[in-house]
């Protein structure tokens, strides 16, 4: 019975770039790859989160704007309405 050879799938992995050198290095890169990204996320997030909180302050005000004005109108019309019967 002749001898088995290896499986495809070892001498694949062997072959792979990310199996060619020291596999602990690959990890540690790997790490600070994903922190870096997730730095990224957190500064994205905070910035976010302050151009939203002046956007709201913004539409707050031109809504508070517009209803004064809109009851203010509205006081007027009541008004010469009321003096004109």
């Amino acid at each position: 019975m002749p001898k088995k050879s290896k499986p495809e799938l070892d001498q694949a992995a062997d072959s792979l770039p990310a199996y060619s050198g020291n596999v602990e290095a690959h990890i540690i890169a790997d790490m600070l790859r994903i922190e870096a990204i997730t730095t990224e996320l957190r500064e994205f997030k905070d910035d976010t989160k302050q151009r939203l909180n002046k956007m709201e302050g913004w539409i707050i005000a031109i809504v508070g704007v517009t209803i004064t004005s809109l009851i203010g109108t509205i006081a007027i019309l009541v008004r010469s309405l009321l003096s004109v019967t």
